[in-house]
């Protein structure tokens, strides 16, 4: 292991089955809106999953596990991040390929309509106060990609009936629904997060069909914390926590 975890990283538990991830002790590190999406998403086991997106791989590992797809890409522009999605991927014994490519390439090396599920947890800012630390500042804020082209490259990639999965912020819905319309996904499912039951919401979580009907579908809300701090049952049950 330790020719795997550079000094300024750690090894930290997914809390699933043993899985592992090195994150950097200073700086970036998954979220939980990394993890409600990876428990949204759904897959088939004959299915190619494709994260963008995709940090230090989080989403990819924990969906496809989940859902035991034959085949998982990870694509992540910054080099850095790439590289430790690579070795957390070696640690834990995956298959899942680490491609650390512009968004804008992903097409032509994966192919068109090749894939099957498409997730992303994209940056969600557009405003210009971004972190101090550069790995924070491209995942969190519209630097390197932006919405549109994130919804663009999910169609091209996804086959016909295929599905994108996304997490985002609650005030950029309206755009998320126009861009999946306009690129041929049909928004299909939402689920809207809560912090807690009394605050207003900060998440949602879309599915978006290639071709499909109109038609949508708005579950029940999706709530984080009691209003005494503890996590409810339903991200208890998120988290394999008992």
């Amino acid at each position: 292991m330790n020719n795997l975890l550079k000094k300024d990283e750690r090894l930290d538990d997914l809390e699933l089955d043993n899985l592992m991830i090195i994150q950097k002790k200073e700086g970036y590190k998954f979220s939980t809106d990394s993890v409600l999406l990876s428990n949204f998403a759904k897959a088939k086991q004959n299915d190619v999953l494709v994260d963008l997106c995709s940090g230090s791989g989080v989403v990819a590992i924990l969906a496809s596990h989940k859902n035991k797809v034959k085949e998982c890409y990870a694509v992540e522009i910054q080099s850095e991040m790439a590289d430790m999605a690579r070795r957390t991927c070696e640690y834990n014994g995956l298959s899942i390929k680490v491609l650390n490519q512009d968004l804008k390439d992903v097409v032509k090396t994966l192919g068109a309509e090749s894939t099957n599920v498409v997730t992303v947890n994209p940056p969600y800012n557009t405003d210009s106060k971004a972190s101090e630390f550069p790995e924070i500042a491209m995942a969190t804020h519209e630097i390197a990609t932006n919405l549109s082209e994130v919804v663009s490259v999910s169609a091209k990639l996804l086959k016909f009936g295929g599905k994108l999965f996304m997490v985002h912020r609650c005030d950029r819905l309206v755009d998320i629904l126009c861009e999946c319309r306009k690129n041929g996904l049909e928004p299909k499912l939402i689920r809207i997060v809560y912090p807690k039951k009394n605050k207003e919401p900060n998440l949602v979580l879309i599915e978006a069909k290639k071709g499909a009907k109109a038609g949508i579908k708005v579950m029940s809300p999706l709530i984080l914390m009691n209003n005494d701090g503890t996590e409810t049952e339903e991200l208890k049950q998120i988290y394999n926590r008992k």
